[in-house]
C-alpha cells in the first residue's frame, strides 16, 4: 500500500512539472518569409503561435523580425518572446511575391534541415507580403494558420488533388521534366482568398495563373480525378448560356513520338464524363441532342483554352504537366542529358484531344 502511494505520488509530481514545462512553450503554426530593402537584413520572417491570455482567452502572438538568413532571423524571433518556441506544429510556410521570384530552395533547405518539422508542411504563396496574411485578423476564424491549412486541404480534397506540401514541391523541383506549382492567397476586404496557382521554373516563381486559367491547366494534370467545369459558351448565334459541368477524369494520357528529338509533337488526350448542375440556355438538357451539342461545345472550348494556355507554359517555359517527364521515357540517358529540354520544350508541337460525355442533366431532369 505505502509503495502504491509513493508512486502515485510521483506520478501527480512529474504531470505538474510536464505541465509547467508545457505552458512555457510556443508551438509556432505558421511561418511567413518576405524580401525587405534593407541590404543587411534581406530577410523578414513572421511567425505566429497560439497563446492563452491573462484572463483565460484564446489568442495568439505574432512576431516579426529581420536577419540576412532564415536562421539568423529564427534566432532573432526567440529574443522577442518569454516563451520557448517549437517548430514541430509548423503547419503553413507562406512566402511573399518578390521573394519567390528570387527563390524559395534556400528557405526549404532550412525548414528540411529542421528534424521536427514533417514533410506534410504545407506551402503557399501570398500576391504580395506574406506577413500581411499572417497579420490579418479574421473575424471568427481563429488562427489564420489553421484557416490556411484547411483551406489548402478543402482545395486538394474537393477540386485539384494535388498535395501543396514541402515534400511535393522539392520532389517536383529535383525531378526532370516537371515543374512545382503553388496557390496563391491575397488580402481581399478583411479575409484570406485563393488567387490563382503560381507557377515555377525550378524554384523561382515566374507568372501567377488567374484561377479561370488554373482551371484548365488542372483539366491537363495527371493526378486530377475530379472538379468542376464552369463557363460561359456559345450555344448559337449571338447567345451564350452559363454551364456547370461536374466531372470525373476518366481517361488522361500523353503520347510523345519515338523521336522526340526530331519531331517535338506531344498530344494530351483527356476523356471527362460529367453531370450538368446548371444551365441557362433555352434548349432543354435533357434532351439526347442537346446534349451531343453541348459535348461538341464544351469539347471545342477546352481545346481552345487549352491550347492559349500550353502556349503561354512553353513561352514562359515552365512544364507544370509535365511533358517533358514524357519526352525523357523515350530517351536514353545521354539523349536527355544533351538535350536542351526546355528549349525544346518551347518548340514543342502539343495538340490537344478532349472527349466529353454528359451522363446526365442533373436532379431536376
Amino acid at each position: 500500500m505505502n509503495k502504491f502511494i509513493i508512486i502515485l505520488f510521483v506520478f501527480l509530481v512529474t504531470g505538474c512539472a510536464e505541465q509547467r514545462i508545457i505552458d512555457d512553450l510556443a508551438l509556432i503554426n505558421a511561418v511567413g518569409y518576405d524580401l525587405t530593402d534593407n541590404e543587411k537584413n534581406p530577410l523578414k520572417l513572421t511567425v505566429t503561435f497560439p497563446i492563452i491570455t491573462k484572463d483565460g482567452k484564446y489568442d495568439r502572438k505574432t512576431i516579426m523580425v529581420e536577419g540576412k538568413t532564415s536562421k539568423e532571423a529564427r534566432e532573432k524571433v526567440r529574443f522577442k518572446t518569454n516563451y520557448k518556441l517549437e517548430s514541430g506544429q509548423v503547419r503553413v510556410a507562406l512566402f511573399g511575391k518578390r521573394l519567390a521570384k528570387e527563390g524559395l530552395l534556400p528557405n526549404l533547405h532550412s525548414l528540411v534541415r529542421d528534424p521536427s518539422i514533417g514533410t506534410r508542411l504545407k506551402l503557399a504563396l501570398a500576391e504580395d507580403e506574406a506577413s500581411d496574411v499572417l497579420l490579418l485578423q479574421i473575424k471568427n476564424e481563429g488562427q489564420n494558420a489553421t484557416y490556411l491549412e484547411q483551406f489548402l486541404t478543402k482545395i486538394n480534397r474537393e477540386n485539384f488533388r494535388t498535395n501543396y506540401n514541402i515534400y511535393q514541391f522539392l520532389r517536383d523541383y529535383y525531378d526532370d521534366g516537371i515543374d512545382p506549382i503553388l496557390p496563391v492567397f491575397k488580402v481581399e476586404k478583411n479575409n484570406i482568398a485563393y488567387n490563382g496557382i503560381g507557377l515555377f521554373h525550378e524554384d523561382k516563381l515566374v507568372e501567377i495563373l488567374k484561377p479561370s486559367e488554373a482551371s484548365y491547366l488542372f483539366l491537363f494534370r495527371e493526378e486530377m480525378k475530379q472538379g468542376v467545369f464552369l463557363e460561359q459558351i456559345d450555344v448559337g448565334k449571338e447567345e451564350q448560356a452559363s454551364i456547370m459541368l461536374n466531372y470525373e477524369l476518366k481517361n488522361h494520357h500523353i503520347e510523345i513520338p519515338s523521336t522526340p528529338s526530331k519531331s517535338k509533337k506531344a498530344s494530351i488526350y483527356i476523356e471527362l464524363i460529367g453531370d450538368v448542375v446548371e444551365y441557362t440556355g433555352k434548349d432543354d438538357v435533357s434532351d439526347p441532342k442537346i446534349q451531343r451539342k453541348i459535348e461538341a461545345i464544351i469539347t471545342k472550348k477546352i481545346n481552345q483554352e487549352g491550347k492559349k494556355l500550353i502556349m503561354k507554359l512553353q513561352k514562359l517555359q515552365v512544364d507544370p504537366l509535365g511533358i517533358n517527364r514524357y519526352v525523357r521515357n523515350k530517351m536514353n540517358y545521354n539523349e536527355w542529358k544533351a538535350l536542351d529540354q526546355y528549349k525544346s520544350y518551347q518548340d514543342m508541337n502539343i495538340n490537344i484531344e478532349t472527349k466529353v460525355i454528359i451522363n446526365s442533366s442533373g436532379k431536376w431532369k
